[in-house]
């Protein structure tokens, strides 16, 4: 038990068993009504840090996507791969610093790979404003050529603001050179919203996810409670939260049907 204990010791884990110290002596002192607030936080970072909750949550948004058989995708005219797996970094011996949603990037070169399309069109932020340097996706095209992973053509979309903008940027690429067939990328958690935008500024995509990270966890052989909660699924329920607040936000402006 104590091993166990160990393998989990961090801030939050250390600011929990705080909690319930407080909570503890709050009660021993019969502060009932003190305790309350404690307890409540204690009980909500229990729920979503130590527990499946957070998993069950993200696999709401990444099952719909799931399954997917890359190998009878139909040949594509170009891949959208959209933003949010890297930044730059002066640091780092890559020059960039690559996130969990490097997924996409891995996805990509597969359907490259399989001759899914032999075009890829990158999406992407920027730097802060103020501050200047590349875009992600000028940082995504010098990788990916640096390191010979593929032949294809590869696009930027220069620094977009959101994913509206990719999706805009996007629709005119294809008006350009008269595109009928597209396959878009991106994380499964993220690919509900993504989706309904191409589609709602008229770009029929066929969406191929990556980066599941609900469905993963559920199906692994790993513990489904934590001793003590862990800030994974705390990150999980922010990416959830961000997600649902996203999407009525495009919903409001009239970005989605």
């Amino acid at each position: 038990m104590f091993h166990a204990i160990a393998r989990h010791v961090h801030l939050l884990g250390v600011f929990w068993v705080g909690l319930l110290l407080l909570i503890g002596w709050r009660l021993w002192r019969r502060e009932w009504r003190r305790a309350i607030a404690p307890a409540l936080l204690a009980a909500f970072l229990y729920a979503f840090g130590a527990t499946p909750l957070t998993a069950y949550l993200f696999a709401g948004l990444e099952r719909p996507y799931a399954g997917v058989e890359v190998a009878s995708l139909p040949r594509a005219d170009a891949i959208v791969m959209l933003g949010g797996q890297l930044r730059a970094s002066r640091h780092d011996p890559l020059g960039i610093d690559v996130a969990d949603a490097s997924d996409r990037a891995l996805t990509v070169m597969e359907l490259l790979r399989r001759g899914t399309a032999s075009t890829v069109i990158l999406g992407g932020g920027g730097p802060r404003p103020g501050r200047p340097g590349p875009a992600e996706s000028d940082l995504v095209k010098d990788w990916l050529i640096r390191w010979g992973f593929t032949n294809a053509t590869l696009l930027t979309l220069g620094n977009c603001r959101n994913t509206r903008d990719e999706a805009l940027r996007t629709k005119a690429l294809i008006e350009e050179r008269r595109w009928q067939r597209i396959v878009l990328v991106t994380s499964a958690f993220h690919m509900k919203r993504a989706e309904a935008v191409f589609r709602a500024v008229g770009v029929n995509v066929t969406p191929v996810a990556c980066d599941f990270e609900g469905l993963s966890a559920l199906e692994s052989s790993d513990p489904k409670f934590a001793v003590v909660p862990q800030l994974g699924g705390l990150r999980e329920l922010d990416y959830y939260v961000h997600e649902q607040i996203g999407w009525w936000v495009y919903k409001l402006r009239g970005w989605v049907d």
